[in-house]
This record gives structure tokens, C-alpha cells and sequence, in this order.
């Protein structure tokens, strides 16, 4: 039997939003992903990175997500920007 990869096109953050209507992201997990969206101190550059990183996590490993928090997200960033 042949198997292949497929990686779905689109936007991640459409994807995201089908894991969720699907039930694959929880009600709890989907607030929390929200906000960190939705935060006005993030870039769409770096919403949209945020997005293909969960939804590829989800895709690969079908995981349970793990959310960070406002603080440790704001952290995070605040990392990565110095990197760039």
C-alpha cells in the first residue's frame, strides 16, 4: 500500500478553525489560542506563524495542545523578536 504526506493548502489559521469546529481543539484551548491571536502586540507575521505551529502539531501528532499562557506567550515573542 502507498502512503504519501499531504499537507493542506490555505491559510493555518483556517485550518486551526477547522480542528476546532471538528471538535480535534477544545472549547478551553480554542479561547486560549484566541487570545493570543487576537493580542495587539502581535504581528500577522507572527499570528500566522503561531497558527501553522499548532496546526502542524496537530496534523503530525494528533497531540493534546498545550496553550501557553498571556505571559509565557508574551516571552516567547519578546525571544524570537530579539533573534530577528
Amino acid at each position: 500500500m502507498r502512503t504519501t504526506t499531504h499537507r493542506p493548502t490555505g491559510s493555518a489559521l483556517v485550518r486551526l478553525f477547522a480542528y476546532y469546529l471538528s471538535g480535534r481543539i477544545a472549547e478551553t484551548q480554542w479561547k486560549q489560542l484566541s487570545r493570543l491571536l487576537d493580542a495587539r502586540s502581535t504581528t500577522p507575521e507572527e499570528r500566522e506563524a503561531l497558527a501553522t505551529f499548532f496546526s502542524d502539531l496537530l496534523q503530525e501528532r494528533k497531540a493534546e495542545l498545550r496553550i501557553p499562557r498571556m505571559k509565557e506567550f508574551r516571552e516567547l515573542l519578546a525571544t524570537a523578536r530579539m533573534a530577528v
